[in-house]
């Protein structure tokens, strides 16, 4: 392929293979992607499973996106998702699109896809380059 001006700024090699063992689109992998300072996993969530087992937190804004997967109609959320929060491990429970601010320091988890009757897109977006937990031994 030829040189471009510009062609740097389109990251191709974003599919990987995610901790589930199924593709995601990420961005975690590159730690000085777009300055360094944003990373995401985007993820179709089709069926139950516990993504977080454990509280921890980190020491960078997070934001947590539930969306439907029907483009059509953006409101048509079919799951129930269970999110813990804080020290006190206060839950919620998300059933329609959602999107949580985690700011830096909060406790969140377990996060749990409890029932998923229709695909849930999952966009978890990291305003860091480098993605880590605190607090938390690994899943």
């Amino acid at each position: 392929m030829t040189d471009t001006v510009y062609g740097h700024h389109l990251f191709r090699e974003c599919v990987v293979i995610g901790r589930g063992g199924k593709p995601i689109v990420s961005t975690r992998q590159l730690e000085s992607y777009g300055g360094g300072n944003f990373s995401f996993d985007c993820i179709y969530i089709t069926g139950p499973r516990l993504m977080i087992p454990r509280p921890h937190q980190h020491g960078f804004d997070q934001y947590l996106c539930f969306a439907s997967s029907n483009p059509d109609h953006p409101r048509d959320f079919d799951a129930e998702i269970e999110i813990s929060l804080g020290e006190e491990q206060e839950k919620h429970i998300i059933d329609s699109p959602t999107i949580a601010h985690i700011p830096p320091g909060l406790d969140h988890g377990p996060l749990d896809f409890i029932r998923v009757g229709k695909p849930v897109l999952f966009v978890d977006v990291a305003i860091t380059g480098k993605y880590e937990r605190v607090g938390d031994k690994g899943d």
